[in-house]
């Protein structure tokens, strides 16, 4: 073989690349169910506020904070 060293690296290099790939889309599915359950939240604290069980203010809070969550995880629909 000529180039033995070429051939290794590139194989190397390759597999490294699917890796990355792989585990970049493994992590896409725990985002979504992330911004799922805050959404969820967010149902739950507004039920909660009209129900009496919180208060105005800390149920903005909570929706605000959830809200920031959703945004900075970047999941748009």
């Amino acid at each position: 073989m000529k180039y033995p060293k070429i051939v290794g690296w590139s194989v190397v290099i390759g597999f490294w690349s699917i890796t990355g790939c792989a585990l970049n889309q493994m992590n896409k599915p725990n985002v979504i169910e992330i911004s799922n359950t805050a959404e969820d939240m967010i149902e739950w604290i507004i039920e909660d506020e009209a129900s009496g069980n919180i208060g105005r203010e800390q149920a903005d809070t909570y929706i605000d904070n959830l809200e920031g969550i959703i945004i900075d995880l970047g999941v748009t629909r």
